[in-house]
């Protein structure tokens, strides 16, 4: 595979296995809206903006702010960080890519707190990504470019020989939007399909 000098993360279902944890997350969150989430949406519901999937699921909008609240609280939550899991991979493949002096990033719909909190509690090294991005850093979320293009900022590079990887088509979408080459991380055999560059693994990116 091509090398590039600048990788781009999404974190949930990418770095992380956080599946288990998204699942109590969301039902308490739509708990408070009066709604039962089924945990078989809750893959659909990680993979979108938080308020795409508040409007798809028709949730009161008086009730919006409670879930915003709901949300934060549930994810600063011990019992979260418990649940979530770094894929077997990541660790040697992020080092891998430092090593040969490769800039690495993080660009998520989640909040940047929560992205420490996690890499803490995994006990994986922070100082290996040179930028986080999360929902706050941005007024526009994936699909919209505007998250890789606060990282491009931040990193002071241009779009050139820069990848985005993650596991969902709003991830796709959001780097071809930004003009960066997309990688479309199927771990689950979910997109055999779709005409994108596609790994089943991280460790494909150090071939």
């Amino acid at each position: 595979m091509k090398e590039f000098e600048t990788y781009l993360f999404d974190f949930d279902g990418t770095l992380v296995d956080s599946h288990d944890s998204l699942i109590h997350v969301f039902k308490g969150a739509y708990a408070v809206c009066g709604i039962d989430v089924d945990e078989s949406i809750v893959r659909r519901l990680m993979r979108i903006p938080l308020w795409q999937g508040y409007e798809e699921l028709k949730a009161p909008e008086d009730k919006k702010q409670e879930f915003g609240d709901a949300i934060i609280r549930l994810l600063n939550d011990e019992e979260i960080l418990r649940k979530t899991k770094k894929y077997e991979e990541v660790e040697e493949v992020l080092i891998s890519l430092h090593k040969k002096g490769k800039k690495l990033g993080i660009v998520t719909s989640n909040n940047r707190k929560h992205v420490h909190d996690v890499l803490t509690f995994i006990n994986l090294d922070e100082k290996l990504f040179s930028v986080v991005v999360g929902n706050f850093e941005t007024k526009k979320h994936k699909p919209d470019p505007d998250p890789i293009f606060k990282a491009l900022e931040l990193l002071d590079i241009s779009k050139d020989n820069v990848c985005y990887v993650g596991d969902g088509l709003d991830d796709i979408r959001c780097a071809i939007n930004a003009q960066v080459k997309p990688i479309l991380l199927d771990r689950l055999d979910e997109y055999e399909n779709e005409p994108y560059l596609i790994i089943k693994n991280l460790r494909e990116l150090l071939k």
